[in-house]
């Protein structure tokens, strides 16, 4: 399984993911590949599936982590 350098690592990995979508929701805005912005008025449907990707991946992870 995974050893504890491992997982402590994936657990910081999955909070910098989370911060950045909490950092998203209090902006409006969101970074994309290659450093593209995206605010939630001009593309709502991009900027909510990115959100949920920062934020369920954080989830994810954490949760592997604490259970692996």
């Amino acid at each position: 399984m995974c050893g504890f350098p491992t997982k402590v690592a994936l657990i910081l990995v999955s909070c910098l993911l989370m911060w950045f979508g909490y950092r998203g929701i209090q902006d409006g805005r969101v970074k994309e590949d290659g450093n593209q912005l995206i605010e939630r008025e001009e593309s709502p449907i991009n900027y909510w599936v990115t959100e949920v990707i920062y934020i369920g991946g954080g989830i994810a992870g954490i949760l592997v982590a604490l259970f692996l």
